[in-house]
């Protein structure tokens, strides 16, 4: 073997194998379970923790119990327990205690050490492989707009003695309810971008009513630690203050203490401010001993958070510090505040006054708290200046957690307080037989690309599936690497990635095929094989590339997601075809045991007169845009799914009985609902943390017709599943009302936020297509890939919507890979005209483009074919968002090669008008001499 084949294989293994390592361990385990199994020191100590643990999870709805007595969940028992709110009293160090195998960095303070312990317990217990809602379920919860406002309103209004005070008080509320609306458009925006920063998570941010925003995440994270919420509902209100440099605060003060004093009392004609008590801490890093001392600081900030355009955790040795840099507008702004300090030290330094006076301070204070008070230490030319770097930094007691919550939370901070309202475990939103038969479909649809493989190619498809294969483990395992969420519509992503990934080996295979027609050699073929096709798959994939960075830097929420899966995909794509496959071919080929790697061959390149046929291109193209503008005009609303428009949300009582409820299960219910002639129905079991009865939750669509009543849809759908299993009620329970607990309205859970940057992302992605494709190859090209990809992505909208179908969060998804695959498809095409035109100088242009399609008129094939039976086995065979990912993606396969065929090359071929000439123009990498100047 030589040294180069060893190399690539030897990489490839290495790959592998960190991607089965990434994926490790697969599964979760309890919390509680997890730390009974992995304690290794004073296990009869341990013991006894864990019984108090139970009894405090076991309490938590007692209302008898005192509220430090109970816990909601195992992790924030041990947490409990070990501040010392335990039955001892004492406080515990659990690393030490119990845990002593772990190693820590230093950290002198008990509680911030326990709670790291506690977090890297937590995330050992769980596996790599996160499921989304859909399939393990996770947790809920409703976070509520300053709640006493609400309730005070309603007490007004009760006080209320006549009309014109109630009318008067119900226009206020009215106007402070369209504030609050925005409001609450905002805090949906901002708590996506928490949720979303640090992996991800796919999870589900929505309005509830016009005062709450429901949330929720897949897994159990949360609900073993719901302290984790508070760093998604932490307003992060930041303020530059200034501290009072001439008077301190008595020793017995009170934190909040306001009182009024001169700015500077050694000035006559200083301005009185009101100043509040805070306190400047100070922790030794030997001992972890706190010191707190008080400081009068201005109520007044000089300045907002609103100045700061990032903040970012920094760990410098020991220590950790946020450090935040300004706004062009902040910068000056915090540079003038610093500088009018530094004028008063200026003024001071040679006056007899404390060193307080003489060294102001800049106080920054977050949530009510003074996080630090710096000093000045700027100089120029002897004397203090103000900061006009752009930045500073916030110094505090921090650990790794709390540095990059505070830095999420700077970035994206809320105008107002949230209140958690409750909390609720939620079972798979998806039914086990949809959920069966959706991973059935995806195994239909990846046996059917590689038998297709195996059929074509023989021992080249069986490469080809390898390749596949180490391409699909490896991206799965990146993903573990990085905590994203596994859910069923990802799986039919992956499915079809595998059908598009044949694409890089059909290339390269049918290059090969070409050399051996000319009479090169099995080894000298596969050589120029691989070279020849590596540019096109280089300029396909990047070009692809670069719609998935425009979608991670512009993108909110699951689009930024899907823009992450979409580049490390096209890498590992690059990767597992060009290394894996070909160092793999070339050992078989060396030791000759390749002797063919075709199994169905085809006797000579078409030769169909494609640009002849624009005429019918164009006349088609208009049909599918009428027939879509007819249908939104028809349907009109009915184009928006429960995603787009909200829906209506219903909580019941049902009988305690898991036998009841394993037997009735998701869908069941669902079957039931379907009944009623109603779409766009889901159910799921629910829990409140810490309670142990179930609860039913139930939503559809809006109500669209509301002379039957409001919530007359989400009714009529209980009446059906309670005619359908009455077993699953209370036998007390004889009317509608006596099983609903709660009725609301629900928000869309694809925010105008998330619309917006779609369709931003994809334009300036469309537009930095042309421009890449521009200077890659010339403006033509550029300007037909940008008009063919933007025409696929409207077309299939279009046509799929007068199918029947309904805009959901999956159909974006499936949207955003339909523009990828249009992409990758057309610059295939481009390549070889490009080729052609170079290899046959004296052909006319229209000639040329008609012998490029037809030579890759096999590749285009092979390839539409090897993913539209992947389409159309999740669109027959799997169930839900699945089978309606299939469904777009079969449309996107038939419009895309309809597109590369027909569309894209006469594009070209008009923007030139058909001259040659006006290519060379606008091409100077092409030094042959142009004869031909027509293309008819």
């Amino acid at each position: 073997m030589s040294a180069k084949i060893f190399w690539k294989l030897f990489v490839s293994a290495l790959v592998l194998a960190f991607a089965v390592a990434s994926m490790l361990p697969f599964s979760s385990v309890p919390f509680r379970e997890y730390v009974d199994r992995v304690v290794t020191h004073d296990r009869e100590a341990f013991d006894g923790v864990l019984a108090e643990m139970d009894r405090r999870v076991a309490s938590y709805r007692d209302e008898s119990v005192p509220a430090d007595k109970k816990s909601p969940t195992a992790y924030s028992a041990l947490r409990d327990i070990a501040a010392g709110k335990g039955n001892s009293g004492k406080e515990i160090d659990l690393n030490k205690a119990f845990f002593p195998e772990i190693k820590m960095v230093r950290e002198p303070n008990l509680e911030k050490k326990n709670n790291m312990l506690l977090q890297e317990l937590l995330r050992r217990s769980q596996g790599k492989v996160k499921l989304g809602l859909d399939l393990q379920g996770g947790v809920s919860f409703t976070l509520r707009v300053n709640p006493e406002a609400a309730e005070a309103e309603a007490k007004a209004l009760a006080r209320a003695k006549t009309d014109e005070e109630r009318a008067k008080l119900k226009a206020e509320a009215e106007a402070r309810a369209e504030e609050k609306l925005g409001q609450l458009d905002r805090a949906i925006e901002v708590i996506g971008d928490r949720v979303n920063a640090f992996g991800v998570s796919e999870p589900v941010i929505r309005p509830v009513g016009n005062d709450a925003i429901e949330i929720q995440l897949p897994g159990e994270d949360t609900a073993n630690n719901p302290d984790s919420i508070n760093a998604l509902k932490k307003p992060a209100k930041l303020e530059f203050r200034l501290v009072h440099r001439y008077e301190l605060p008595p020793a017995d003060a009170k934190e909040g203490e306001l009182v009024s004093l001169r700015t500077n009392p050694t000035s006559a004609g200083s301005a009185v401010a009101t100043y509040e008590v805070l306190f400047d801490e100070h922790q030794d890093r030997e001992t972890g001993a706190v010191s707190r001392t008080p400081v009068y600081v201005k109520k007044a900030p000089e300045a907002t958070g609103s100045i700061v355009s990032r903040a970012t955790p920094v760990t410098d040795g020991l220590s950790r510090y946020v450090s935040i840099s300004f706004t062009s507008a902040g910068g000056k702004i915090f540079g003038d505040v610093t500088q009018r300090i530094a004028d008063e030290d200026n003024a001071n330094a040679a006056k007899d006054l404390p060193y307080s006076a003489k060294n102001g301070r800049f106080a920054i204070v977050l949530d009510g708290k003074l996080m630090s008070a710096p000093t000045i230490n700027a100089s120029a030319g002897g004397k203090k200046t103000g900061i006009y770097g752009g930045g500073a930094q916030i110094t505090g007691n921090f650990d790794k957690k709390e540095a990059e919550e505070l830095a999420n939370a700077l970035n994206n901070p809320l105008e107002f307080p949230l209140e958690l309202q409750d909390m609720t475990n939620v079972g798979a939103t998806l039914a086990k037989d949809a959920q069966t038969q959706s991973v059935n479909a995806a195994i239909i649809g990846c046996a059917c690309t590689i038998l297709f493989a195996l059929v074509f190619y023989r021992i080249g498809g069986l490469i080809a599936v390898l390749g596949i294969a180490l391409n699909v483990a490896t991206l799965f395992g990146v993903q573990c690497a990085f905590g994203a969420t596994v859910t069923l519509p990802g799986i039919a992503a992956f499915v079809l990635t595998v059908g598009m990934a044949v694409d890089s080996n059909v290339l390269v295979y049918e290059r090969i095929r070409e050399e051996i027609a000319r009479g090169k050699s099995m080894r000298t073929a596969v050589q120029l094989g691989y070279n020849r096709a590596f540019l096109t798959i280089l300029d396909s994939q990047l070009t692809t590339f670069l719609v998935a960075v425009v979608l991670i830097l512009l993108g909110t929420g699951s689009v930024k997601g899907f823009g992450v899966t979409l580049a490390i995909g096209i890498i590992t794509t690059i990767f597992s075809t060009c290394v894996f496959c070909r160092g793999l071919q070339e050992l078989l080929v060396e030791h000759g045991w390749l002797k063919d790697i075709f199994g169905v061959k085809f006797t000579k390149t078409p030769s169909f007169r494609f640009m002849n046929k624009w005429k019918l291109s164009v006349a088609a193209v208009c049909a599918f845009v009428a027939i879509g503008a007819g249908t939104l005009a028809i349907r009109g609303n009915d184009c928006l799914g429960k995603d787009f428009k909200g829906g209506e949300s219903v909580t019941l009582r049902i009988v305690q009985d898991e036998k009841i409820q394993e037997k009735i299960g998701v869908g069941e219910l669902l079957a039931a609902a379907k009944k009623t002639g109603i779409d766009d129905v889901s159910a799921v079991y629910q829990q409140q943390v810490g309670a142990s009865e179930k609860t039913l939750a139930v939503e559809c669509a809006l109500t669209e017709d509301k002379s039957q009543g409001e919530f007359s849809n989400i009714d009529k759908i209980v009446e059906s599943i309670r005619a359908t299993y009455p077993e699953l009620f209370p036998a007390d329970a004889k009317t509608l009302d006596d099983v609903v607990i709660g009725k609301q309205a629900v928000g869309a859970t694809v925010s105008a936020q998330l619309i917006r940057g779609t369709i931003i992302s994809l334009l300036v992605a469309l537009f930095g297509i042309a421009v890449y494709v521009g200077l890659r190859f010339e403006t033509g090209f550029g300007v037909a890939a940008l008009l063919t990809t933007l025409h696929d992505i409207v077309i299939v909208t279009f046509v799929y919507l007068a199918c029947g179908g309904q805009l959901s969060a999956s159909m974006i998804a499936a949207l955003l890979m339909v523009a990828g695959y249009s992409i990758n498809d057309t610059i295939v095409v481009f390549d070889r005209i490009r080729e052609e035109l170079e290899l046959n100088p004296n052909m006319k242009l229209g000639d040329v483009i008609d012998l490029s399609i037809n030579r890759t008129l096999t590749r285009t094939m092979l390839t539409s074919v090897t993913t539209f039976l992947t389409a159309c086995a999740l669109a027959y065979f799997g169930a839900g968002d699945v089978a309606e990912y299939g469904k777009v993606f079969i449309w996107g396969v038939i419009i895309g090669t309809f597109s590369s065929i027909f569309l894209a090359a006469p594009i070209f071929w008009w923007w030139h008008k058909g001259d040659r000439e006006k290519v060379k123009e606008e091409e100077d990498t092409y030094h042959y001499e142009w004869e031909a100047k027509s293309a008819e």
